[in-house]
This record gives structure tokens, sequence and C-alpha cells, in this order.
């Protein structure tokens, strides 16, 4: 779904501050569970989206919640979210029509999710903590899922020519918006 693989860079910059990797990621999993609400609450004539998008508000609250339990174990606590830049260049890529802005609401959430699970992925493999690197890869495989949700959802909603064409744009963009962010000890 993502068309570049995260600078190496990247995760130097996380596995050197973790602790700000974490309440970025604690943040990451709590705005997907609004966006998932948000999307149900837009569009509630959609059944599907009613369905799969609570249920899956409800698994990425189960992660804010394990993620907060990692903070804690380390004697963090949540901070203040920064924001996310990442996140905001995807949204303002959203067209204004109704039907074109579910479609593209679905796909940037879709790509968020992607780019998440590459770089839990990588965190997943690379961190020294065991316990910490098989909780990664676990919330990996979940985003993997969440990805291909987001994905599913679009192609029910909408034609598939349509959902590709917008797709491989969006990609594009998000790949040169990930290309000229700093790199932070950030998920995104």
């Amino acid at each position: 779904m993502i068309e570049s693989a995260t600078t190496p860079g990247w995760l130097a910059v996380a596995l050197g501050d973790l602790d700000r990797v974490l309440v970025d990621h604690a943040h990451c999993e709590r705005k997907a569970a609004a966006t998932a609400l948000s999307l149900v609450a837009s569009h509630p004539e959609h059944e599907i989206l009613v369905r799969r998008l609570s249920a899956l508000a409800i698994e990425e609250l189960r992660h804010f919640r394990a993620v907060c339990e990692r903070l804690r174990e380390r004697g963090l606590a949540l901070t203040p979210d920064r924001g996310n830049p990442y996140a905001r260049a995807l949204r303002a890529l959203v067209r204004d029509a109704r039907r074109e802005r579910l479609l593209d609401r679905l796909l940037v959430a879709g790509l968020i999710e992607a780019r998440s699970c590459e770089r839990l992925r990588l965190l997943g493999e690379h961190l020294d903590d065991p316990a910490l690197a098989a909780f990664y890869r676990s919330l990996a495989q979940a985003e993997a899922g969440h990805a291909t949700l987001f994905r599913e959802l679009a192609a029910a909603l909408h034609p598939a020519p349509e959902v590709g064409e917008r797709l491989a744009a969006l990609a594009r963009e998000e790949a040169r918006i990930v290309a000229a962010l700093p790199l932070e000890p950030r998920i995104h």
C-alpha cells in the first residue's frame, strides 16, 4: 500500500529515544480509534462502516491502553500530544465532496496504518528488549490488518478502478510527505 520504505536513519533515531516513540505511539493509537469513530459518525448510513469500524475503534483503544501500560512500566507518563505533521499533510489531501471525502478518508487511514505497520515491524525486529520487540511485532501484524480493512471498505463502497487510481495517487503523495519530514523519534 505504501510506495516507499522508511529511511534507515529513522530506526536509529527511534531506538535512540524510545521513550518519545512510546509516547507518540500511544497518541497514534488513540487517534486511530478516534478516526474510526469519526468515520462511523460521519457515515452511519453504511452499516459495513458502523460494524467494522466500531470494532476497530475498540481494538485501537486496547492498543492505546497496552502502550500506556508500557509507558507506566518504564516510569513514564503520557504527555500532551505534539500533533502529527505527517497525518496533517495526508488529511490535507482529502477532497471535499461527500462521496470523494469518504473514499479519501478511508484510503488515507489505510496509508497511515500501512506506514505504522512498517515502522512497528522495524522496531520489533531491532529492539534489544525481547518483550517489547514481541509487543511491537504483534502490533505490526494488527496494523497490517487495519491497512487491509480500510482498503476493503473503500472497495466495498466505491468502484475498484476508482479506488485503485486514487490509492496510487495518495500513495505517491504519502511517499513525498514521508521523504520531506525530519527524522524524529515518533511513529510517523
